[in-house]
């Protein structure tokens, strides 16, 4: 079974409380469920097995991918107020702000980028999918 890494990797940034992708291993495509779509739902569940959910947003640990992210830093002032920063409500809100301060919000998103890779990855390859297009 062949996937398109760009749609596999889409499919991880996307995953929101109200969307799940799925794999289709007949028509070897991607597509997502809503809420607000109950047909796609229907449809998948009538031929569940023919399916492999792609990792939701509960899979996906936002919070750790921030904290990995403090963990290799090399300036530790930094990592000192990202961490305090990052405790707490407004965790997100927090350490974005700071990591803007800090003008290193390029390499966080690098980090973030390189990490929903790695999620992509290791998902194709537990599931035996062939990468098409990395």
């Amino acid at each position: 079974m062949n996937v398109k890494f760009s749609e596999v990797l889409e499919a991880i940034k996307g995953a929101g409380d109200d969307v799940n992708y799925y794999y289709d291993k007949k028509t070897q495509t991607i597509s997502f469920t809503s809420e607000y779509d109950d047909e796609e739902a229907d449809d998948i569940e009538d031929d569940f097995d023919s399916h492999i959910m792609l990792p939701s947003k509960y899979d996906i640990n936002d919070y750790h991918i921030m904290e990995e992210f403090i963990w290799n830093l090399k300036d530790e002032g930094q990592q000192s107020q990202l961490e305090n920063a990052i405790n707490g409500r407004g965790a997100f809100h927090y350490f974005r702000n700071l990591v803007d301060q800090f003008g290193i919000t390029q390499e966080w998103y690098d980090f973030q980028d390189a990490t929903y890779k790695n999620i992509a990855c290791a998902w194709c390859e537990e599931n035996k999918l062939n990468i098409i297009d990395k």
